[in-house]
């Protein structure tokens, strides 16, 4: 964990790259919004991409810590649990900007390796917190599990969260139903 003036400049940090972008975004700014030296960013962070990396990651890590209170709620059954995770999901441009906009880089060939090394972390351990709650919960009806399923659910999560922004778009259907028709789509492969 940071100590608390690193994480005072990456929060600051993660608020000026989620309004601006990173490219839009200098170390001066960042500085004086939290009323230190540029020097003091220095003495934390090498450069104006090593703070964003950090922040990335920082901002990767709530994320994780949010996915996995999700599936660790005792008192939910397992369906609402991936409901609450798809909505977590849905919630991403606005809660976990620098994410989406890193997703969205990836997807348009302009996100940096840095940027996709901190993708994949996330990737691996979402997968991971998937496949307990598919282990814990669908035991009984997965009969011969493939190890590629929890990494099923996280892509097609992430996928899904873009699919509803079209949707919104071309269609008058409801997020609701479409929401329903997730659920129950996965709760069909979970009993085959």
């Amino acid at each position: 964990m940071p100590n608390e003036r690193k994480l005072q400049i990456i929060k600051a940090a993660a608020k000026r790259f989620a309004r601006h972008g990173v490219s839009k975004t200098t170390l001066d700014e960042v500085a004086r919004d939290i009323r230190i030296g540029k020097a003091t960013i220095y003495h934390y962070f090498e450069s104006k991409d090593n703070l964003y990396i950090e922040t990335l990651r920082w901002e990767i890590e709530s994320y994780l810590e949010q996915v996995k209170s999700v599936f660790n709620n005792p008192d939910k059954p397992a369906a609402e649990k991936l409901l609450e995770y798809f909505l977590l999901k849905e919630s991403a441009q606005e809660n976990y900007k620098l994410i989406y906009e890193t997703l969205l880089n990836y997807f348009n060939d302009k996100a940096l390796e840095k940027e996709n090394e901190q993708l994949k972390f996330m990737l691996a351990r979402e997968s991971e917190f998937v496949k307990e709650i598919l282990i814990n919960a669908y035991r009984e009806k997965i009969t011969s599990t493939s190890p590629a399923l929890p990494s099923y659910f996280v892509m097609n999560s992430w996928g899904i969260l873009f699919g509803m922004k079209l949707n919104l778009l071309a269609s008058s259907n409801k997020p609701e139903a479409i929401k329903d028709l997730i659920l129950k789509s996965f709760e069909s492969i979970l009993a085959k």
